[in-house]
């Protein structure tokens, strides 16, 4: 039997938490108030950034997205979150990008 802290006893949901929270400590270029989501689009996983509840920091922050973008296709590789990134502000998508693309 796997013990407390196995591995073992891990959820999917538990995985997923972690992998946001690695990724959140690697782009700390977004905002804390950013939420940061994975979501089933067809049949690919997409990483959302939704800026619902500090459109301020993406409205501010458009013209420094272009330095970012590689970053963030780093970060999504090396982490194996997803190949496209969104950019919502609350259920309305204002950007969108295919890692594949820029590599």
């Amino acid at each position: 039997m796997a013990s407390k802290n196995s591995p073992l006893n891990n959820t999917s949901l538990d995985l997923e938490k972690e992998v946001i929270k690695r990724f959140r400590g690697l782009a700390s270029f977004i905002s804390p108030q950013c939420r940061v989501f994975r979501e089933l689009n067809d049949r690919e996983t997409v990483l959302c950034l939704d800026w619902a509840d500090c459109p301020q920091d993406l409205n501010r922050r458009k013209q420094e997205w272009e330095k970012e973008v590689i970053w963030l296709a780093i970060l999504c590789d090396y982490l194996g979150i997803a190949k496209n990134v969104v950019w919502k502000n609350g259920e309305r998508i204002v950007g969108w990008m295919s890692l594949e693309e820029i590599a």
